[in-house]
């Protein structure tokens, strides 16, 4: 057997799974966001949803998550855990069977396994029973992306495991009944469509292959002790992706593909639109220039700009969400895509020439 045989059966398994439960999960992500963070969704849906939620409801959320809105991708693992076919009454009717204690787990992080790296299980698991000295220690030790985790795991062990599973129902509902309902039938068809399109995909193209076209452009390292990789198709994160982990499993929940949302066909394809956008800029054109000759980090392109890094990831996620740029699964190196370059008048030529 070569090493390559060898390799292919070390790599995980990928699943493309379609429920209503991740999307409404995405929801209560992006619905804290600031307007100017470039979801396509725009600012219409940002006002609508905030003003079907109503100021009690959105004082609620933001009292139990605190500054990090991203504490509700915790709830991915029970979404993937709940009856087909995973929709949003699934995932509450599975919540409410589970333990207090067992819902406090999946929210403070036990079941990622990028958490595990940080902090010993054991420690994990003493500060979610309320071991003092433990929780101290998870809470200097544990950390993600977004900068108000620590203080989200100290007001998490704050609340008695009963009221937290009593909020986090309260809120999960309330956001159902006011906000998300309403959505769920223009939502139903454009996943649908996507997941089919990335099945049919599938059937030809490697994982990593998969995986750098579904999100547009993140390069997957296959990591060890990994048993499967699923994909989410996503329309309200549109254009970007979101990442996780449950257990032994990788999670991208990706933007849907241009093709997947019906438009009307004088209007200019929103992949042509954001191509261009991400041109008309001098600095990301320049990015461009620098990334023609090798890949760099995200600190190696800041310091060349003279820019903070928050800046410079910025733009980057605007090349990257326009196809033109990978990065790695960490988003810190990027190379070029430059086979997605030639589409650019390819893409305007199509569009120009079209059926009137």
């Amino acid at each position: 057997m070569t090493v390559r045989e060898l390799w292919s059966r070390r790599l995980p398994g990928i699943e493309i799974d379609v429920g209503l439960a991740y999307e409404f999960l995405m929801t209560l992500i992006v619905s804290n966001e600031q307007k100017g963070f470039d979801y396509e969704v725009g600012s219409e849906w940002f006002d609508a949803v905030r003003d079907k939620a109503g100021p009690d409801l959105l004082a609620d959320i933001n009292r139990f998550q605190l500054e990090d809105n991203h504490i509700w991708i915790h709830l991915l693992g029970l979404a993937y855990e709940s009856e087909p076919p995973r929709d949003v009454p699934a995932l509450i009717a599975h919540i409410e069977t589970i333990e207090p204690l067992e819902l406090r787990l999946h929210l403070i992080g036990y079941y990622r396994r990028s958490f595990r790296r940080l902090t010993p299980l054991d420690v994990i698991l003493q500060a979610a029973e309320g071991d003092p000295e433990a929780q101290r220690q998870y809470i200097k030790t544990s950390t993600n992306e977004h900068g108000h985790w620590q203080d989200v795991l100290h007001h998490l062990f704050s609340l008695d495991p009963e009221e937290t599973k009593t909020r986090v129902l309260d809120i999960l509902q309330r956001w159902y009944e006011r906000v998300f309902r309403d959505y769920e039938p223009q939502l139903i068809p454009i996943l649908q469509r996507d997941a089919e399109a990335k099945q049919a995909m599938k059937q030809t193209m490697s994982l990593e292959r998969l995986i750098e076209t579904a999100t547009n452009g993140l390069e997957y390292v296959p990591e060890p002790n990994l048993r499967k990789v699923l994909l989410i198709p996503s329309y309200v994160m549109r254009p970007w992706n979101e990442l996780s982990d449950y257990q032994d499993i990788k999670i991208f929940c990706y933007p849907v593909a241009d093709e997947s949302v019906s438009e009307d066909p004088h209007t200019p394809p929103v992949r042509l639109v954001r191509l261009y956008k991400a041109l008309a800029d001098e600095r990301r054109l320049r990015i461009l220039k620098m990334l023609m000759t090798r890949s760099y980090s995200l600190q190696e392109i800041a310091d060349e700009f003279g820019v903070a890094k928050t800046t410079m990831h910025h733009h980057l996620g605007i090349l990257r969400a326009a196809g033109l740029v990978r990065a790695q699964s960490n988003d810190k190196v990027y190379s070029l895509r430059p086979n997605m370059l030639s589409e650019v008048s390819e893409l305007l030529d199509t569009y120009l020439k079209g059926k009137s």
